[in-house]
């Protein structure tokens, strides 16, 4: 049995590419169960390993994993310069382990890794973070549209409820009736299309100096042509506006996720979510979900279900700091892991 003092001494952190899978396997297994299998084998690609300058830290004690801080290099624009930042993610230690200092431990390495990070955070990572000066910001929301109520109740998911389902699709067929019809188009196929829009896309309009996501070509590639659901990936476009969105099964739940839009002539993107919320009733999905500060899309995604995302950050700079704090204007559904961590095959 270990005492405190002598976890911490005899813990060894390496870099995730030091550690063989037959190590990793029991630790994502236990900590993320339902999605372990495709964190063992595509760690390279949820972390971007290979393309950056550094990458996750490992925990180990005995020769076992017991820890991990996982982060993503994604450079920002702050005050019209790129920077480099990390978003932290898939921050765990094995709860055998928990109240020995090891967050602590790990908090201390990672934040040596880079000069400016963020985070999506847990209740228990935002109290670790902020021990270490990181500040919150929960003004972007978690968006989601039912379509099929029924799903959401956990007795009901299990029953054959097809004709009250069809009752409420009629209904709400005649609130999302546009005369309009778009269809999502497979990325795979049609990548050249989608690249050709995105070199054109307009950034938001910026007066008050938030930061801004740097997602350049190389981003987009590593993204969804790299990625390992990709044949789950498709887009729909609507007069200079894409939506790039995951559509599959999850849980006996179809899900639509909105996972990144953009414009190529900085027109608004409310009538894009309007027909794609008609086109998810005519073809059987259950509910929409984005990640959004738009305020204009409240008509589509009720307010009821609306959920604050836990956004933290640090700098080491002060001046950066003081524009990370605001949070981004354009945070969505592809950033960091707020949609990856859903993947489960």
């Amino acid at each position: 049995m270990h005492s405190k003092e002598n976890i911490v001494s005899k813990c060894k952190i390496n870099k995730i590419s030091e550690i063989s899978k037959e190590k990793l396997l029991p630790f994502y297994k236990k900590l993320y169960p339902e999605r372990y299998k495709n964190l063992t084998e595509n760690w390279k690609w949820w972390y971007r390993v290979d393309k950056n300058f550094a990458e996750p830290i490992i925990l180990s004690l005995d020769d076992k994993v017991i820890g991990q801080a996982a982060f993503l290099v994604n450079n920002l624009i702050v005050s019209k310069k790129q920077i480099p930042a990390i978003w932290f993610q898939d921050y765990a230690v094995l709860p055998e382990f928990m109240g020995f200092g090891l967050g602590k431990l790990l908090t201390k390495e990672w934040m040596k890794v880079c000069p400016n990070q963020m985070a999506m955070c847990s209740p228990y990572s935002l109290r670790v973070l902020k021990k270490f000066g990181w500040v919150d910001n929960f003004e972007t929301k978690r968006l989601l549209r039912p379509i099929n109520y029924f799903k959401f109740v956990p007795f009901a998911n299990n029953l054959n409820l097809n004709m009250l389902d069809s009752t409420l699709r009629f209904f709400l067929k005649k609130r999302y009736d546009y005369n309009e019809n778009i269809k999502p188009y497979n990325l795979s196929e049609n990548f050249k299309t989608l690249s050709e829009s995105f070199d054109l896309k307009k950034l938001p309009e910026n007066p008050d100096n938030y930061p801004i996501i740097d997602r350049d070509i190389n981003w987009l590639n590593w993204r969804f042509m790299e990625c390992p659901y990709k044949k789950n990936i498709y887009f729909f476009e609507y007069k200079n506006n894409f939506a790039i969105v995951h559509i599959y099964f999850a849980k006996k739940i179809k899900r639509l996720n909105i996972l990144y839009n953009y414009s190529t002539d900085g027109s608004d993107n409310t009538k894009l979510y309007k027909l794609i919320t008609s086109w998810a009733i005519n073809n059987n999905i259950d509910f929409i979900w984005a990640i959004s500060r738009n305020q204009n899309l409240r008509s589509i995604f009720p307010k009821v279900f609306y959920r604050p995302l836990r956004f933290a950050s640090w700098s080491s700079n002060s001046e950066i700091f003081s524009v990370l704090k605001k949070g981004f204007l354009d945070l969505q559904g592809i950033d960091s892991d707020i949609e990856s961590a859903f993947y489960l095959e």
